[in-house]
């Protein structure tokens, strides 16, 4: 059984540009032009990714346009606070999870072109958690609500011409969901023309050229890399008591299966599409360990804002093909990109291979970070049904 031996911090880190999408470097223009290419060389095919999943761009991505990045749902405390199966995200080039208020855990789907999205939801509130990842990229961000520090950093970074709250709007809301006993906030959704319309009245300005890719991706026209570290093909994720995320690695396609507890049902549960009763499965799992507590500047009894500590950066892994690698992170300032680097301290860019990607952010400020961990088989895996925490159970999340 493989355990994490150790969540040591990096050392401070100054985060760079944003990384390069498995192409090569274009050449300055001080450089003499190179000599044309002799008839009997073969010219290299053309690399034309997309730039949340490094795969060839098969027109789900419309070149020259801004990426599009809404926040989703996760709670599963009970009846009524439930917001599970979601709907469309199984779209989501890029899903992210991290740690909100009272232990839960909230998503944030990255999607390539909002038009063309079918129902998504339910949507939820902002955090700057999220929004500080997606700051370098100017996404469009999608979400109904948010919490006073966001509220912030969107003034701070001037972001209300690609901020798209939902609150403002006459939001539809799921009568079926609605039927089945659950709260109103758990029940709001999008969909590709509600924010077409939504766009163009508010003559939002999505022209972006992206010469860059979230990650830095092995370039498609190559073969996939082989991770260098142990066999990995079960991976329990803790973001808290009742929000643990597993992933079960199926080699005959190449993906991590998502299940999730919950607190709800008491038991593990596939992760699935509500829109096509589809488990998710994601070529690549990141998990990358940081200090999350509670904001010193918002903190009452009923509503922990948390801060997750970016500035510093840390360390992590990355999980791919049934294998797993130790890595580090580094960000820096809110506007500068996540990079993911090699373990050796020399801030080497650690290519990711193509596909779509889960990213989870887990806290070492508890013992979450110490119960995470991978097995080289399903058998030797530990993953098992949490005790109910009763205080995370009764958390309420109303805060749209």
């Amino acid at each position: 059984m493989k355990k994490v031996l150790s969540l040591l911090l990096a050392l401070t880190m100054a985060a760079g540009l944003l990384v390069s999408c498995g192409g090569k470097d274009e050449a300055s223009s001080s450089e003499p032009a190179a000599a044309p290419a002799s008839s009997s060389e073969p010219e290299e095919p053309p690399y034309n990714p997309n730039p949340l999943t490094g795969l060839e761009n098969d027109g789900s991505y419309t070149e020259g346009e801004r990426l599009t990045a809404i926040m989703i749902n996760n709670i599963a405390n009970n009846g009524a606070n439930n917001a599970r199966p979601q709907w469309g995200i199984s779209n989501a080039d890029i899903l992210v999870e991290i740690k909100v208020e009272g232990g839960i855990t909230r998503f944030m789907g990255l999607f390539s072109d909002y038009k063309s999205l079918p129902q998504v939801g339910p949507v939820r509130s902002a955090r700057d958690q999220f929004f500080q990842l997606i700051l370098p990229w100017e996404m469009l961000y999608v979400h109904i609500g948010e919490s006073t520090v966001q509220s912030e950093y969107k003034t701070i970074w001037e972001y209300e011409d690609r901020d798209l709250n939902l609150d403002t709007t006459n939001f539809p809301r799921d009568q079926a969901r609605l039927a089945t006993g659950v709260n109103v906030e758990h029940a709001a959704y999008t969909n590709g023309e509600i924010l077409s319309e939504l766009v163009e009245e508010r003559d939002y300005n999505m022209d972006r050229t992206y010469n860059s890719c979230f990650f830095d991706f092995v370039n498609y026209n190559e073969p996939n890399r082989v991770l260098n570290g142990d066999d990995a093909v079960k991976i329990d994720i803790v973001h808290s008591t009742n929000y643990r995320t597993y992933f079960d690695y199926d080699a005959s396609t190449n993906r991590y299966m998502m299940s999730q507890y919950s607190a709800y049902t008491g038991s593990i549960n596939p992760t699935v599409d509500a829109n096509n009763d589809e488990q998710l499965g994601f070529e690549n799992v990141i998990v990358l360990f940081t200090d999350i507590h509670r904001h010193p500047n918002y903190v009452n009894d009923s509503y922990d804002i948390q801060q997750v500590e970016y500035g510093d950066g840390g360390v992590g892994y990355y999980f791919n093909g049934g294998k797993a690698e130790y890595i580090r992170w580094m960000k820096g300032s809110p506007n500068q990109a996540l990079r993911i680097v090699d373990s050796e301290g020399n801030e080497q860019s650690v290519k990711i291979n193509p596909g779509k990607t889960y990213l989870g952010i887990v806290s070492t400020g508890d013992d979450t970070a110490g119960q995470f961990g991978y097995y080289p088989s399903e058998s030797a895996s530990s993953t098992s049904v949490p005790e109910a925490d009763s205080t995370a159970t009764d958390y309420v999340d109303t805060d749209q």
